[in-house]
């Protein structure tokens, strides 16, 4: 078995978030709502994990809550940045999940996901800049 090779392992995350979030921007430009609050939520899931590998030197669990990831990141979060976050772990649920789907749909509208992709950006962002620290 190949030994854990940390910088390795927080470059994958990164280019691994920043390709879902450019993926998620190409969906909302194709206008595929859900979806690209889904990758969206990839991203973040990402970014997180690359923030969780520096900060432990180890692996990062096998989730999907960004919660849980905020809280293993040894990174102080703000509460409005964690309120965020919760909402944005939804959107993963909701797009992956037939019976939480329909009313999920409904809920994308042009508006509500353009609105919440930048608010998505804008925390990445934020994660990126907790991570180059």
């Amino acid at each position: 078995m190949a030994a854990f090779n940390l910088a390795k392992t927080i470059e994958y995350w990164l280019d691994s978030a920043a390709y879902d979030l450019d993926t998620g921007s190409s969906l909302l430009e194709a206008k595929r709502f859900p979806y690209a609050l889904f990758f969206a939520h990839l991203a973040l899931e990402k970014i997180l994990k690359a923030i969780v590998v520096k900060a432990s030197e180890e692996h990062a669990p096998h989730t999907h809550s960004l919660i849980f990831l905020a809280s293993k990141a040894k990174v102080e979060i703000p509460e409005s940045i964690l309120d965020r976050l919760a909402e944005y772990t939804e959107f993963h649920v909701e797009a992956r999940y037939p019976d939480e789907k329909k009313d999920f749909y409904q809920k994308c509208t042009e508006e509500f996901t353009r609105q919440k992709f930048a608010e998505m950006v804008e925390v990445y962002q934020w994660l990126i800049q907790k991570l180059e620290k």
